[in-house]
C-alpha cells in the first residue's frame, strides 16, 4: 500500500507540484474509503480518478523480503517442502508485489483470487492446493483474522497467524470478534 501511494504521489507531484503521500497515508489512517477520490477534490487537480486507481494498481511495487523470512524459505525449499501462495486481489497488482518480492524463487504455485475467481474465505483456493500435493500436511500463514483461518481450518490445516506489526501487515487484528472456527491455532509475533 504505502508503495503504491508513494507511486502516486510522484504521479501528483509531475502534474501538479504537490507531495501527496503523507495526506493519502493520512487519509487511510483516518479510514477514508476514496483516499483518490478525495486526494483530487482537495487538491482540485484534473486527473481522472481511475488513471491514479490504474497507477496505483499497476506499479511496480518498492517491496524488500525481510532477511528472517527468505531464511526461513530457504530452509523450508532445502528440506522439500512445498510452498504456494494463496492471495484475494488483482493478477496484476499481486504478481508485481510477488516479483518485488522475488518470491518465485522458493514458491511452487501462486493462486490469486481474480484468476481463480474464488476468494477466502472459500475453500476452493485451499482445495486446489490439497489435489496439487496430495498426501501432504498443510499449513496455512496469514494475517488477516476476518478471512484467512476459515477454510483451512475446516480442512483439517495448520493455521498460523503473524500478528500485527508496523512492518509486517495491514490488517487490523480484534481476536474478540473471531469466531472460534475462524480462531488461527498459533500466533507468532516475528520470525527471528
Amino acid at each position: 500500500m504505502r508503495s503504491g501511494f508513494r507511486a502516486v504521489s510522484e504521479l501528483v507531484l509531475r502534474l501538479s507540484g504537490f507531495e501527496a503521500y503523507d495526506l493519502m497515508l493520512a487519509m487511510y489512517q483516518a479510514g477514508n474509503p476514496d483516499i483518490f477520490g478525495s486526494l483530487l477534490d482537495d487538491l482540485r487537480l484534473p486527473i481522472n480518478k481511475l488513471r491514479l486507481i490504474k497507477h496505483y494498481r499497476e506499479h511496480q511495487p518498492i517491496l524488500h523480503l525481510a532477511q528472517a523470512v527468505a531464511d526461513m524459505l530457504t530452509t523450508l525449499k532445502r528440506a522439500e517442502h512445498a510452498l504456494g501462495i494463496i492471495t484475494d486481489g488483482r493478477s496484476t497488482t499481486q504478481r508485481n508485489k510477488i516479483r518485488a518480492l522475488g518470491l518465485e524463487t522458493w514458491v511452487d504455485e501462486i493462486v490469486i483470487s481474480e484468476e481463480s475467481g474464488a476468494e477466502k474465505p472459500r475453500p476452493d483456493n485451499f482445495l486446489h492446493f490439497e489435489k496439487r500435493f496430495p498426501d501432504r500436511h498443510f499449513a496455512y500463514v496469514g494475517d488477516n483474522l476476518t478471512k484467512d483461518f476459515l477454510a483451512p481450518n475446516r480442512l483439517g490445516w495448520r493455521t498460523v497467524c503473524i500478528l500485527e506489526t508496523r512492518e509486517m501487515n495491514i490488517h487490523p487484528q480484534d481476536f474478540s470478534t473471531v469466531s472460534s472456527d475462524a480462531m488461527p491455532q498459533y500466533c507468532i509475533e516475528r520470525l527471528a
